[in-house]
């Protein structure tokens, strides 16, 4: 017997790639839930259009968002997929021969990320070794973190790729980067001590040279310098972010 599955998203504003998304995970969701924390686009409507199940819920923290969107699905085993991700055929014939196998290991399973920054497949700058923990039994907890939640269990490989298309526009990028900044900085806030030189321009620089150098980047053009330098300013804006929670 075939196992059922849920199929869990959180979103917000997410009209311009869900559609996609909805579409790629068609053949293999039992079941789609969507968590939607105040979309003022057609996302809600274009969720529902595709059968999704819709529940509405303030964001706060990233962790317990995704942790109370699995308490809302049905079924015993749920995969959890972003907006801006597309399952590969490679991956979804994966799934469907794991859903029809007839023994299945009680433990989360993860397959790779490959990213797209500005168009383009990103084959180094620290992104091309992105394994996922998506494919969990309903049990399964995130930590309950603001940003870059995650599960921390051991998992089992599916082959296939996601791909995330997380690059809308400039203005969108930053938006994004400059909200996760404000976001972490809470989950680091206790973490570290005076902010100064050190983590404004030590830890920025190096997270650049990281990505661009050492994880080659430059082997990316452009896009893997364009990319580096984000990072470098995502560094930056969360330690501002910690000394601004400081000052409240």
């Amino acid at each position: 017997m075939s196992t059922s599955l849920s199929v869990l998203y959180l979103s917000f504003n997410e009209q311009d790639v869900i559609e996609k998304s909805l579409e790629s995970v068609r053949s293999i969701a039992d079941e789609i839930v969507v968590i939607d924390s105040g979309s003022t686009d057609s996302t809600v409507e274009i969720a529902k259009d595709a059968g999704a199940k819709v529940f509405h819920r303030e964001l706060n923290n990233w962790g317990a968002q995704r942790n109370w969107g699995l308490n809302q699905c049905q079924h015993p085993w749920v995969l959890v997929v972003d907006c801006d991700e597309i399952l590969s055929t490679e991956l979804l014939e994966s799934l469907a021969a794991w859903k029809n196998s007839k023994f299945k290991e009680s433990v989360p399973y993860s397959f790779r990320r490959v990213h797209f920054f500005q168009g383009r497949k990103m084959r180094f700058s620290g992104l091309q070794n992105d394994f996922v923990v998506r494919l969990l039994p309903k049990k399964t907890r995130f930590e309950e973190l603001y940003v870059h939640e995650k599960v921390k269990a051991p998992s089992k490989r599916l082959k296939g790729n996601l791909y995330h298309h997380t690059y809308k526009s400039k203005e969108h990028w930053e938006q994004k980067i400059r909200d996760y900044a404000t976001r972490q900085a809470k989950d680091y806030e206790s973490q570290v001590g005076k902010i100064g030189g050190f983590h404004l321009i030590v830890k920025p620089s190096w997270r650049f040279f990281k990505h661009y150098i050492i994880k080659g980047g430059i082997f990316d053009g452009s896009q893997g310098f364009f990319y580096s330098r984000w990072m470098f300013r995502a560094v930056k804006w969360r330690y501002i972010e910690v000394k601004k929670l400081r000052l409240k």
